[in-house]
């Protein structure tokens, strides 16, 4: 009897030890060095004929990462329909970084390329660094109205938590947009017409459509 015990103990144990243990997620900001966008995809292919492109996810986003395995990383950012996707993690850092500026343009005439002024832009993005590491997804998603200085004005929806961070598109007065994160000064939210994500002042939004 003794026997049989320890037998469905020693069972129990090694089944235990061959079940996986859950792995805590945790956030990244999306960071390419053309400060542009990232594939985010359906599955981790990238090649040219691969059609499993969900959208483009802009510089700056925090996404939350579930796993990274062979280059991948498979990330929780919701856009549509879609709540889970695959990109490259050379494009993922753990901290926000400014952009790097292009120090090479082509000449008007297309001509040998000049050596631009170099660009100081950590000063321009010290703010925004703040601004992500107070981040954090709220409980409940909730719905404000945009709120310009003008009733024929607009409000900026950007890519990250900056007054000079890339603008997505403008957005008129009493324009709805679904909050779904936050920051000490931004509301992160969500077009609900198009799905796409993105930053605004909390300055300009409003609770109430009057």
């Amino acid at each position: 009897m003794k026997k049989r015990i320890l037998s469905l103990a020693l069972i129990v144990v090694m089944t235990m030890m061959l079940i996986p243990s859950a792995q805590a997620s945790w956030t990244m900001f999306v960071c390419p060095s053309s400060g542009s966008t990232v594939n985010l995809r359906s599955t981790p292919n990238a090649a040219k004929n691969a059609k499993n492109l969900i959208t483009k996810i802009g510089y700056g986003q925090p996404v939350t990462v579930k796993y990274i395995s062979d280059g991948w990383a498979c990330v929780e950012y919701e856009v549509g329909a879609y709540s889970e996707g695959y990109m490259m993690v050379k494009y993922l850092t753990y901290d926000y970084k400014a952009p790097t500026p292009a120090n090479k343009k082509k000449s008007s005439s297309g001509g040998s390329q000049q050596q631009a002024a170099p660009v100081d832009l950590s000063a321009q993005f010290t703010n925004m660094n703040k601004q992500f590491r107070t981040f954090h997804k709220v409980d409940k998603p909730f719905i404000v109205y945009a709120k310009p200085k003008r009733a024929t004005g607009w409000v900026n929806f950007r890519y990250a938590p900056n007054e000079k961070a890339e603008r997505v598109r403008q957005v008129r007065q009493n324009e709805i947009l679904t909050v779904i994160g936050q920051t000490d000064n931004w509301y992160q939210v969500e077009d609900p017409q198009t799905g796409i994500i993105g930053y605004i002042s909390r300055t300009y939004v409003s609770t109430n459509p009057n």
